[in-house]
C-alpha cells in the first residue's frame, strides 16, 4: 500500500508537467467558483459584490492529500461592466508542489432584453508552479527488495523548481434572468490558457499548459413557489484529459431570504458527490463529498473528497423581485 501511495503522487506530479496530461484544479462546487469557470461571469451577480471562498481536500484516503483553496471578489459596475479578482492555489504535500493561478477579470453585459443577458469577459493574470525535488519520489528509486531507497539516484536533472508566466481566458455566456418565468436557461463557454503559455522544469522538456476548454449549462426550473430545480452540467478537456460532470440540487425556500440547498452530482468514471447547503440572506454556505468509484477505489476506499464554498453577495437593499442568477 505504501509503495501504491508513493506511485499515485508521482503519477500526479509527472501529469501537472506533461504537455498532454496536465489538468487544471477543480471544484466539484464549480457553480460556486464562477470566475474559475467562466470569466464571463464576472459580476453576473443579483447584488452590488460578491465574495466566494473555496476549499477542496482531495485523495486524503490514498496519501498526503491535494488540497485546493481558491478566493475570488468581484462586482456589477455602472454601465453592464463587471470586475473581479481570483486567486487559486494547489499544493501536494508529498511532492512539494504549488500551483497558484491569480487573475484580474472583466466582463460586459449586452442586454438582448429586460433580462436576457449575453455577457462575454476575459482575465490577464500569471500562473506560478513550484516543485521540492527533495520530497519527490521517482521510480528509479524504487528497490524491489525493500521499497523506496533515497539513496538511488533519481536520474532526473531539473533546470528549474519554479516558475512564472503570463496567462488569461476568455469566454462568453447567455442566460434569461426573468423572473416572471417557470424556466430560466444559461449556457456559456470559456478557454483558458488560450497562449499555452511554457512552463518548464525538466531540461527534456519543452512543457506548456494546454488550453482548457469549458462548456456549462443548465436551468432553473421553477417546480413551484417553494421549490426550484437546477439541472446543470459541465464538460472540459484539456489536452489529452477531459472530464463530464452533471447533476441537480434544489433550492427549497424558507422564507423570501432563506433557502435550504440539496442536490446530487455525477462525475463520469470517477465520483458521486451528494451536497448540501443553506442561503441565509445572500450569505450561501455548501458541502459537498466526493464518493469514488473509479478504479481507484480499491486503495480509496471509496474515500475521494470533501469540498466547502462560502460566497456573499452584498445588496445595498432587498428588491421588489429577484433577478435569476446562473449559480447556486
Amino acid at each position: 500500500m505504501r509503495q501504491l501511495k508513493y506511485y499515485i503522487m508521482l503519477g500526479f506530479i509527472i501529469c501537472a508537467t506533461m504537455v498532454k496530461a496536465q489538468i487544471d484544479p477543480h471544484f466539484t462546487q464549480y457553480y460556486a467558483s464562477p470566475m474559475w469557470l467562466n470569466p464571463a461571469m464576472t459580476g453576473v451577480i443579483d447584488g452590488n459584490y460578491r465574495a466566494t471562498a473555496n476549499s477542496r481536500n482531495q485523495w486524503s484516503s490514498v496519501a498526503t492529500p491535494l488540497v485546493t483553496n481558491g478566493i475570488s471578489l468581484d462586482a456589477a459596475l455602472p454601465n453592464n461592466f463587471g470586475i473581479g479578482l481570483m486567486v487559486l492555489n494547489q499544493t501536494a504535500g508529498d511532492g512539494g508542489y504549488n500551483y497558484t493561478n491569480s487573475y484580474l477579470s472583466l466582463s460586459y453585459q449586452v442586454h438582448l432584453s429586460e433580462y436576457k443577458r449575453l455577457s462575454g469577459g476575459f482575465q490577464l493574470g500569471f500562473i506560478y508552479r513550484g516543485v521540492d525535488p527533495s520530497k519527490l519520489k521517482f521510480g528509479n528509486q524504487f528497490n524491489p527488495l525493500v521499497g523506496y531507497d533515497p539513496t538511488l539516484p533519481s536520474n532526473e536533472i531539473f533546470s528549474k523548481t519554479s516558475a512564472y508566466t503570463l496567462d488569461g481566458s476568455v469566454g462568453v455566456m447567455y442566460y434569461d434572468g426573468d423572473p416572471h418565468k417557470k424556466i430560466n436557461p444559461f449556457v456559456g463557454v470559456s478557454l483558458y490558457h488560450p497562449t499555452q503559455p511554457t512552463d518548464k522544469f525538466l531540461q527534456a522538456s519543452n512543457s506548456f499548459i494546454p488550453i482548457r476548454y469549458s462548456f456549462h449549462a443548465g436551468t432553473r426550473i421553477a417546480v413551484s413557489d417553494l421549490v426550484q430545480l437546477t439541472p446543470h452540467v459541465v464538460y472540459e478537456m484539456q489536452g489529452a484529459a477531459s472530464e463530464l460532470a452533471g447533476g441537480l440540487y434544489m433550492n427549497y425556500t424558507l422564507d423570501y431570504t432563506k433557502d435550504l440547498i440539496a442536490g446530487i452530482m455525477y462525475r463520469n468514471h470517477d465520483a458521486i458527490a451528494p451536497n448540501i447547503g443553506i442561503n441565509l440572506n445572500g450569505f450561501i454556505v455548501g458541502l459537498s463529498y466526493d464518493i469514488n468509484v473509479s478504479s481507484l477505489n480499491t486503495a480509496s476506499q471509496y474515500r475521494g473528497a470533501y469540498e466547502i464554498s462560502i460566497s456573499y453577495v452584498h445588496r445595498k437593499k432587498i428588491p421588489a423581485t429577484k433577478f435569476i442568477c446562473p449559480r447556486l
